[in-house]
């Protein structure tokens, strides 16, 4: 019997969607990973997945986004598409063409997370390379989808995922582990980004989290 009726990244996506939900027209990009309907009720979608209900389907790497015309969105919702896109500054840059000036980007893509969508799993990244790709961007908010103890959680349960395990009684051990371990978390005081030197320079909000998350202005 499973214990753990959801995934715990999927917790971490729904509240960056409930933090910017609009009743505005959204243009949503592959994000069927979250039930994102209840927060853009006025969203136009975009995948590459065929068995998916969506408005427009795409290739693999989601370049048959250039049909959409420029300026035509003030919000974009992506989520989970941008570790598995080879160019990713590509479509970073498509993106902001498609987004009207001062529009809104909220995007989620993979930090210490496990291989997934495999040979098509390109790139991991931190808050630093975010500032990278959104260089020319007008303002780019940036923070980790969870804490320390909640992404190892996280990865746990990924191997529950991934992997065969063998005898039954070891993947309710780990269930159980994924339950106990965020409520660590609430032991952290304070984060650094590097080991040398910890102090208010080098403090950060999330040290070790499974995805980055940024709300990016054009």
């Amino acid at each position: 019997m499973k214990i753990l009726k959801e995934k715990l990244s999927t917790k971490n996506l729904r509240r960056l969607c409930q933090d910017n939900a609009t009743d505005k027209r959204v243009l949503v990009v592959h994000s069927e990973d979250v039930p994102y309907e209840g927060y853009f009720p006025n969203a136009y979608a975009v995948t590459k997945r065929k068995n998916v209900k969506a408005d427009l389907y795409v290739d693999l790497y989601y370049k048959d986004i250039s049909q959409i015309q420029d300026e035509e969105y003030e919000f974009i919702l992506c989520t989970g598409l941008l570790e598995h896109i080879p160019d990713p500054q590509r479509l970073v840059d498509d993106f902001y063409r498609i987004l009207k000036p001062g529009g809104k980007l909220v995007i989620s893509a993979s930090a210490v997370f496990s291989y997934h969508e495999g040979p098509n799993d390109f790139f991991h990244f931190t808050p630093f390379s975010f500032q990278l790709l959104f260089s020319k961007w007008s303002k780019l908010d940036v923070k980790g989808s969870s804490q320390p103890f909640e992404t190892i959680a996280i990865l746990l349960q990924r191997i529950l995922l991934q992997c065969d395990i063998k005898p039954k009684i070891v993947r309710q051990i780990v269930e159980l582990l994924c339950i106990f371990l965020p409520k660590l978390d609430r032991y952290i005081v304070k984060q650094y980004h590097t080991r040398n030197p910890m102090n208010s320079e080098t403090e950060i909000d999330s040290m070790l989290p499974s995805n980055v998350q940024a709300v990016v202005i054009k």
